[in-house]
């Protein structure tokens, strides 16, 4: 092998949990080819219904190498949790991709799944059809199947690799947030937006839960505006963009807003048809009162002490128009241990507080839930929807 697969090879041996690669048609070509350790090959008899739950309970991804053999019937909706790694056939076009592959993959590959292709046209097609993040893509050089096998499974096991920011001795939050970005944003986009510490098997089932929680209330934002008027919607702490594609299929259009300029430039590039600014150090945000229908955060305020989310809530309040809403995904269960750790907890009554000082007792609530994540014992996070009362100065 060489020396980087080699490299991917070793750290994938350590996570303990394989890259599985259905070779499907193609099996005989790929086994024996020098895949990188900690890489699993499958022909079509393992990945039969009653072989496949035990493949992908030990698989941290799954390579789907021959797209066109593979039984997408037998993949109920947990096992989709499995990030998934989709390596476009090189001879056939947009429309017969389309129509073989749009209900089955396409419409069920997100931000946590990549997508092979050499070819830049039908990934710009596809990519736009389908909101696929630039992040998302893996460009191989090799045609050869064999080839390609190695380079997408060293991109999945060489981004495991990546060195962690620290923040220990003086956590401060908008410092740390920079460096976390500089980091990760263009090398390992899934750790630099949900857990630094995990891969993209453990971020991707994070997205999932959030997923599951937030999208129904963003649809509900949607249904209850006139059709004929777009939804302005604004996200702080945007990181690389993963929730554009979310809003875009919504047709609302979508400002994201962050700290980190480097992940305010990756998601510009995953998403080009957003616009996303960086949050400058005084947290003004960069728009007039009254500007958005939404405006939302995704686990950003309990990374910031009380001033800060102070701050940062009082600007949001201001650029939602009355009639507007705004949301937050936040953990609200947990105590600050240590200088070191980069959460600031704060109990639901302790932020409902905060939150009708900063509207004057405009805040009216719409929905509230508790999360519970699956890698914890208990519900620690919470989604709180709020309206904004009042008349608008400006239409």
């Amino acid at each position: 092998m060489s020396g980087p697969v080699q490299e991917a090879g070793k750290r994938g041996a350590a996570l303990g949990r394989p890259v599985a690669v259905y070779a499907g048609r193609y099996r005989d070509r790929v086994e024996g080819a020098g895949l990188p350790e900690g890489c699993e090959v499958l022909g079509e008899w393992d990945v039969l219904p009653h072989r496949l739950s035990g493949v992908l309970r030990r698989a941290g991804a799954l390579v789907l190498l021959d797209l066109l053999s593979f039984p997408y019937e037998a993949m109920s909706r947990g096992r989709w949790d499995v990030p998934v790694a989709a390596v476009l056939p090189q001879e056939h076009d947009e429309e017969f991709l389309v129509s073989v592959l749009e209900k089955p993959l396409f419409e069920r590959l997100g931000f946590f799944d990549l997508v092979a292709t050499a070819d830049d046209a039908l990934w710009e097609a596809l990519g736009v059809r389908y909101g696929w993040a630039a992040c998302q893509r893996i460009r191989p050089a090799s045609e050869d199947p064999a080839g390609v096998a190695r380079e997408v499974c060293g991109v999945l096991l060489s981004e495991e690799g990546a060195e962690l920011p620290s923040g220990r001795g003086s956590y401060e939050a908008r410092e740390y947030w920079r460096r976390r970005g500089e980091r990760f944003a263009r090398e390992a986009p899934h750790r630099a937006i949900c857990s630094a510490a995990h891969g993209r098997a453990f971020n991707k089932a994070i997205h999932g839960v959030q997923a599951a929680a937030l999208e129904p209330q963003l649809a509900a934002v949607r249904s209850a505006r006139a059709e004929d008027l777009p939804l302005e919607v604004l996200e702080v702490g945007c990181g690389v963009g993963r929730w554009a594609a979310s809003l875009g299929r919504l047709g609302a259009r979508y400002t994201g807003l962050d700290v980190s300029e480097a992940m305010v430039g990756a998601a510009g590039e995953n998403f080009p048809w957003a616009r996303f600014e960086v949050l400058e150090d005084d947290l003004e945000i960069p728009f007039e009162d009254e500007s958005f229908d939404l405006a939302f955060t995704v686990t950003v305020l309990h990374h910031n002490p009380t001033e800060i989310k102070r701050r940062l809530l009082s600007e949001m309040w201001r650029v939602v128009r009355p009639g507007g809403r705004l949301a937050f995904l936040e953990d609200f269960v947990g105590v600050r241990r240590s200088d070191d750790e980069t959460v600031y907890p704060m109990s639901v009554s302790a932020f409902v507080e905060l939150l009708v000082g900063v509207s004057g007792g405009e805040a009216t609530l719409e929905h509230f839930e508790s999360v519970k994540y699956p890698h914890d014992d208990f519900h620690r996070g919470g989604l709180m929807v709020v309206s904004r009362l009042g008349v608008p100065r400006r239409w």
